[in-house]
């Protein structure tokens, strides 16, 4: 874990607290997770990141699920734990069965359908090189029948990954305990 010296605030202003609601309900989660927590230092990120998220996650045409499932598997790629961990949750409680999960931290290749496969292989790559994606990369999510605004989507999910996992991985949070009970 990276050291940090923030530390999540005892106390939080009563705008934080709406937006840690908002959060909350609109994700999901049986509580404030420590992430949004963390934000308490600053209303304006909070605020700034309950947006991206309301943005990237909550709207749009492609299915939260796929999404929950690439910031998954691009977190566990770039091996942010706090990230891996809150969004595995998301999947787990979107109906994402066991065996989907193992393969998109363990063996992305073996995924299925072959299109979701595509797609989060597509993700990592992007995250791990956006100047390297190539012709190829893009003409396999069109034959997945993807067009211009699905790609769009896809490319904004993937940037909020990885700021995502720099805020997480930054503030040395630690993964919240619901999350492995999701």
């Amino acid at each position: 874990m990276p050291f940090s010296t923030l530390k999540i605030p005892q106390a939080f202003s009563k705008e934080s607290e709406a937006v840690f609601g908002e959060f909350q309900r609109g994700m999901g989660f049986p509580m404030t997770p420590n992430f949004m927590k963390m934000h308490g230092h600053s209303l304006a990120a909070a605020k700034g990141t309950w947006g991206l998220l309301q943005g990237a996650m909550l709207s749009g045409n492609l299915p939260r699920a796929l999404k929950e499932m690439l910031v998954a598997a691009i977190s566990h790629d770039r091996n942010c734990m706090y990230c891996e961990a809150a969004h595995l949750a998301c999947c787990r409680s979107l109906g994402i069965d066991t065996a989907t999960l193992q393969a998109l931290v363990e063996h992305v290749e073996d995924l299925a359908p072959e299109k979701v496969r595509d797609i989060i292989l597509f993700g990592v790559k992007c995250a791990r090189n956006p100047q390297g994606m190539t012709q190829e990369d893009y003409a396999s999510l069109h034959g997945h029948g993807l067009n211009d605004e699905d790609i769009m989507e896809l490319i904004s999910v993937i940037g909020l990954a990885v700021y995502l996992n720099i805020v997480a991985d930054a503030t040395g949070v630690t993964p919240d305990d619901m999350f492995f009970q999701i």
